[in-house]
């Protein structure tokens, strides 16, 4: 190894860095971890081509019957349309007769064509929805809280007051149209949580 090469010097702190992580976990699992995980399995690129391709299709074989499992259980019902379409593809190979490679599915996992949906915006109509429910909940909470018979001096300690007017704020801004716009590009919330 020469100093003037990065790569190299890259190459040796990633071997350094799998050697230690797979002595130091595998360590606790097998007595020999380095005969269990070899070199060839943590370094893919010295694997012959058929140790790798061999590889990948037990790892294709394992998606496949991984993704089997939402169809037989029934759970690909609560999966989002993309998510949809990447387990029908891991199954069978194909979404509606179109391979991963169709045009018209690839476009359909674009940023531009998931904010488009009417599942994402579901999504985050339901959010703003549970975010108006719960600053709702904490009003409820304040004004029972202040409303108790001898907790005045308490509830001026605590501040009561003025944390119920910044729930009522709160309240305000989770509300408005402004908000529903600014969870654009958030993971908003799972309409099937609460159903």
């Amino acid at each position: 190894m020469t100093t003037t090469d990065p790569f190299c010097y890259l190459s040796t702190s990633v071997s350094y860095i799998l050697d230690k992580f797979v002595s130091h976990y595998f360590g606790r699992i097998f007595d020999n971890p380095s005969a269990a995980i070899n070199e060839e399995m943590l370094k893919p690129e010295i694997q012959s081509l058929e140790v790798f391709a061999d590889g990948v299709a037990n790892l294709v074989e394992a998606e496949r019957k991984s993704a089997l499992n939402y169809f037989k259980d029934g759970t690909i019902k609560y999966a989002c349309p993309l998510l949809k379409i990447v387990l029908h593809v891991m199954a069978y190979g194909h979404y509606e007769n179109k391979s991963i490679q169709d045009p018209e599915l690839r476009a359909l996992f674009t940023r531009e064509a998931l904010i488009k949906s009417d599942w994402y915006k579901e999504r985050l109509v339901i959010k703003q929805q549970r975010d108006t429910v719960l600053c709702m909940r904490n009003i409820k909470a304040l004004e029972d809280f202040q409303s108790r018979p001898g907790y005045n001096m308490e509830a001026a300690r605590l501040g009561i007051h003025d944390k119920l007017k910044k729930a009522q704020q709160e309240l305000a801004r989770v509300s408005s149209e402004s908000y529903l716009m600014d969870l654009e590009g958030t993971i908003g919330a799972d309409p099937i949580v609460f159903e």
